[in-house]
């Protein structure tokens, strides 16, 4: 049969059209892939000491569905974060910023969300240099926990060589305050902070890095107690190298320093599991909080949950035993000065917080490399409330 030269011609489109086509599908396909390295610490500090923290490369992995629906997908080198396997996915409504298929374990934590989005207040340049308020009505949740949790904003603008123009979003709360069973069976407080800082794009469409901490303080046990979560995350390679995040400037430091982190140690003296209220109340306070932080700061619809939602998981993998305790561990800011050259040179530690929660509680070897935790099998995040000790239990949710 013979083919006329137009045929041809057409043909031979057609081809070059098709590989196109598939090059691009390929770099969508490439775009929905991006990794963040975590560094979350959890300490706790009585009359004996717990520590817990982990470092981990998270991969996560977006596509859309149904609608103006984007599923996004987690994954850890280190451990499991589903309970059927490594991974673990939630889908986010772009048109009404509400969250699902996040599985039992977060439950209240998607609730958190989905409610939280209702009140927020947009972000955007127009915010750079001021200061700003953001609450959230956290009433659903029962009268053991804050029912309102309020924010001081301030944004502020940085030029950076390879990311372009960024927006760096700090929230700082009031004090709260989180109610606990005593060991008397009386209702004691623990009183609470949180703060946090994003790192977005100049359109808050893109987070590159993000640095928190929850403290809480009481004496509810009948002698002073203190909990202490910070967690930083940050953009990598597939290799788990930073991005390059040059031109962040002591303006950034000077913003990240009202978060609070710490840079002194406290060896442990007498090793114990986490108290209950420290197990149950308190880091679930921190997963609420953190989740709120979040969504506070970024003001959008745009994928901040993507790091903060595995946070959340993490976190409550170590509240609840699944993750086994370390004897020493640096403190998450000389951890991140010294994984990220570009922050490398700058003091992220602040001062000492409130309800004496700060200073000297924070890792064992500060300027060591972060040891990964074991996975499973371990009872160092399990305990009783009474005696800041406890049984090998592990609880089926915060």
């Amino acid at each position: 049969m013979k083919v006329s030269k137009f045929t041809y011609l057409v043909f031979v489109s057609i081809l070059l059209l098709v590989g196109v086509l598939a090059e691009s599908v390929k770099a969508v396909e490439n775009e929905g892939f991006q990794y963040f390295k975590v560094l979350s610490t959890v300490e706790y500090n009585g009359k004996k000491q717990f520590i817990n923290q982990i470092e981990s490369l998270f991969t996560v992995r977006k596509q859309s569905v149904a609608g103006d629906n984007v599923q996004y997908f987690i994954s850890s080198n280190e451990f499991e974060l589903g309970r059927s396997g490594e991974e673990f996915s939630f889908i986010l409504d772009k048109k009404t910023r509400q969250i699902s298929g996040l599985g039992r374990d977060l439950t209240l934590v998607e609730r958190v969300n989905n409610e939280c989005v209702k009140s927020l207040k947009e972000v955007g340049a127009e915010n750079i240099g001021k200061t700003w308020n953001q609450s959230f009505d956290l009433s659903f949740l029962g009268d053991a926990f804050p029912q309102k949790l309020e924010f001081t904003l301030t944004a502020i603008k940085l030029k950076t060589a390879a990311l372009g123009e960024l927006m760096a979003v700090r929230a700082l709360s009031g004090p709260f305050v989180v109610k606990a069973v005593k060991s008397d069976g009386k209702i004691g407080d623990i009183k609470s902070k949180i703060s946090a800082v994003y790192l977005f794009d100049s359109e808050v469409e893109q987070v590159y890095m993000s640095i928190s901490a929850f403290t809480a303080g009481t004496n509810i046990n009948g002698f002073n107690e203190k909990l202490r979560h910070e967690v930083a995350t940050y953009m990598t390679d597939e290799l788990g190298e930073p991005i390059n995040f040059d031109g962040l400037n002591k303006k950034f430091e000077k913003l990240v320093k009202k978060v609070g982190l710490v840079k002194k140690n406290v060896k442990i003296k007498k090793e114990t599991t986490l108290p209950q209220w420290a197990k149950f109340e308190g880091l679930f306070m921190s997963q609420i909080g953190g989740v709120c932080a979040a969504i506070a700061c970024e003001g959008a619809v745009n994928p901040v949950a993507m790091i903060c939602m595995p946070v959340a998981r993490t976190l409550s993998m170590q509240s609840l035993g699944t993750l086994a305790s370390v004897s020493s561990a640096s403190a998450v800011s000389a951890a991140l000065t010294s994984s990220v050259p570009a922050v490398g040179g700058m003091n992220l530690a602040g001062g000492a917080t409130i309800m004496g929660v700060g200073v000297g509680t924070a890792g064992a070897v500060a300027g060591g490399t972060v040891g990964t935790v074991a996975v499973a099998g371990g009872s160092g995040s399990s305990g009783s409330s009474s005696s800041g000790g406890g049984d090998n239990s592990t609880p089926t949710s915060p």
